[in-house]
């Protein structure tokens, strides 16, 4: 299944409330690096101040935040606003796995690495965090035989 990383999460994927009543997202698998983490909330960032209109979400970044073990936290990104031409092709364990036979109901993440200066963040668009937007599944997903970078510069 390929999908197009451009597109927005819904304004019901994301809450603009406490971290309490945020929708679990659960991973199928532990995040790598961090065994027995599943649980997470995506929390926009920089967005508490925006009204809910019921329009889509417009933010392109959020905090991936573990429920297990809150001090661990991810900055994730909507790849499509830093690299239009960004697409995904998952594989049919991938989607099983997720629970995906729709792409619509893909959300793509890709992982933030900050740098000292803002100009240096990458994004790992090799293994990007997909959400199974009606089921709240997730995994982060290696893109075998893929070109696509694991530090990819965002600026």
């Amino acid at each position: 299944m390929t999908l197009v990383a451009g597109a927005q999460p819904g304004s019901d994927s994301v809450g603009q409330v406490g971290e309490a009543e945020l929708p679990e997202i659960r991973f199928v698998r532990p995040v790598p690096g961090f065994p027995g983490l599943t649980r997470f909330v995506l929390v926009r960032v920089g967005g508490e101040d925006e009204p809910d209109d019921g329009e889509p979400d417009s933010a392109v970044l959020y905090e991936l935040r573990s429920l297990e073990r809150p001090e661990v936290c991810f900055m994730v990104a909507v790849p499509g606003a830093f690299f239009p031409d960004y697409d995904v092709d998952l594989d049919a364990n991938a989607c099983e796995d997720l629970g995906l036979t729709d792409a619509r109901d893909a959300l793509v993440l890709t992982v933030l690495t900050i740098g000292a200066d803002p100009s240096a963040t990458t994004a790992n668009l090799l293994a990007p965090v997909v959400i199974n937007a009606r089921t709240r599944a997730a995994a982060q997903v290696i893109l075998s035989g893929s070109d696509w970078s694991v530090r990819a510069a965002v600026a």
